[in-house]
């Protein structure tokens, strides 16, 4: 008998795997099949090009997603970046980043919205962080790993009724990330906001996306945030410091993330 898998009802042979099924003489068919379509030509060459700042990045990405929540959800809670902010620095927390898309949004061109905010703090600043943030919003849900404290909003849910986040405190599991709070932060002129350096942030979203234990599906998104960074601001990444912090993340980092930035720039797909 045969291993290879069979189609029972027309008796055609199936691919075992998607590799043998996109083969290259598939994909060059493909490619000539859709040049006849030019529905989408041009279109891409109207999205913005250039970063949009950190300013108007996190002030759109709030916008936005108190938008969503006014409209979509209207029993959510609405903690925005600024008000986790301000409950940090008034209980002295130190040495704090923003993480996750406030922390990166002003190097995309195109800003959105986003479920929650992302703040890293040293291990030593946890139970100060973890304090401030539960005198400030009683109400949520706290859920505490290794690598993060989550704080969830009870009213706001998806669908298998599992609460939604609206905070996570992150924590410095790894070497590159206590090299970034050491030495990666910057602050934003206009906001006062600690923000994650460009390298930084490029290096975090390389480690999301070759991560063992993140869902494809996130590191989809990861792959385009990476992406649109690279473009907007492939001029202004310092390529020796990107290579320490890569380097920091696992031995082959520094080569490898060299590798993902001409990807980014020639439009090809990520091995990941």
């Amino acid at each position: 008998m045969s291993g290879d898998p069979q189609d029972t009802q027309s008796g055609q042979q199936v691919p075992a795997t998607s590799a043998d099924f996109f083969t290259a003489e598939h994909l060059e068919r493909r490619r000539q099949a859709m040049a006849k379509y030019t529905g989408w030509k041009g279109v891409d060459d109207l999205d913005p090009k250039v970063p949009a700042g950190h300013a108007c990045g996190v002030q759109t990405s709030t916008r936005l997603t108190q938008q969503i929540k006014r409209t979509h959800r209207k029993q959510a809670m609405d903690i925005a970046v600024q008000d986790v902010i301000d409950v940090l620095v008034a209980a002295e927390v130190k040495g704090w980043v923003l993480m996750g898309l406030h922390g990166y949004v002003g190097y995309l061109p195109d800003p959105r919205a986003t479920q929650d905010v992302d703040v890293m703090v040293p291990y030593s600043q946890r139970k100060r962080a973890v304090k401030a943030i539960r005198q400030a919003w009683p109400e949520l849900l706290v859920r505490e790993l290794s690598q993060v404290v989550r704080f969830m909003d009870p009213q706001d849910c998806y669908p298998d009724g599992e609460p939604k986040p609206v905070i996570d405190l992150m924590l410095p599991w790894a070497k590159f990330q206590e090299t970034i709070l050491a030495q990666f932060v910057v602050i934003d002129e206009e906001t006062q906001h600690r923000i994650p350096r460009l390298e930084a942030a490029l290096v975090s979203k390389y480690a999301s996306m070759i991560s063992q234990h993140r869902d494809r599906e996130k590191k989809e998104y990861d792959a385009g945030d990476f992406r649109r960074m690279v473009r907007a601001n492939h001029e202004h990444i310092n390529r020796d410091d990107l290579r320490r912090l890569a380097d920091e993340l696992w031995d082959g980092g520094a080569d490898e993330i060299e590798q993902f930035l001409e990807i980014a720039l020639s439009d090809q797909p990520f091995p990941v």
